[in-house]
This record gives structure tokens, C-alpha cells and sequence, in this order.
């Protein structure tokens, strides 16, 4: 059975145990590699043309505003089949919840 493990993640400031830190690596990166170790398959890691703001409220700003208007960023590449694979796992930020 072979794994795609599908991720958006932010690296840099972002939210983390109740308050704002500096991660070198993204909560989603890091629970699509706990998916990786626990099931196997391949990472492949989603990035945006434009790149949000590093300040992480205003990046917050900036995906609810996305929401919004029913955005869909470009992305810079895209895998290149997904045939083959028998299961996609896709890991995102729930940068939203607050409404």
C-alpha cells in the first residue's frame, strides 16, 4: 500500500502551547512526519506562491480575509501523479477557528 502524506505547514512564528514562539519547523510538518513514521509513504510539502506575512497575527488576518473572499492561492508545484498511491493523508493549519 503506498502513502502520500500531503502538507501545508508554517515555519517561523507561530502559535504554540498557548503562546507565540519562533518554531524552525511547522506544527503540520511535524505531524505529517509523525504519519510518515507511524504508516510510511512519501512527504510532500504544499507552498504558495505569495508567502504570508511572518508576523503570525497578521498572517491570521491574512487567511481569514482568503476565507473570505474564497481564495485559492497558487501554489508552486504540485505532485507530479498521484496514481500509485492507495491513500492521501492531508495535514493544514486550522488558522481560522476562531470564527
Amino acid at each position: 500500500m503506498a502513502n502520500l502524506i500531503v502538507y501545508y505547514s508554517r515555519k517561523g512564528q507561530n502559535y504554540w502551547n498557548g503562546s507565540i514562539v519562533d518554531l524552525a519547523k511547522g506544527n503540520t510538518e511535524r505531524v505529517a512526519e509523525f504519519v510518515q513514521k507511524a504508516v510510511g509513504g512519501d512527504l510532500f510539502e504544499i507552498e504558495t506562491v505569495r508567502q504570508y506575512s511572518r508576523d503570525y497575527m497578521v498572517c491570521i488576518d491574512e487567511a481569514k480575509q482568503e476565507l473570505h473572499d474564497g481564495a485559492r492561492p497558487e501554489l508552486v508545484r504540485y505532485p507530479e501523479s498521484l496514481d500509485g498511491y492507495d491513500t492521501i493523508f492531508v495535514g493544514y493549519p486550522n488558522w481560522c477557528s476562531a470564527f
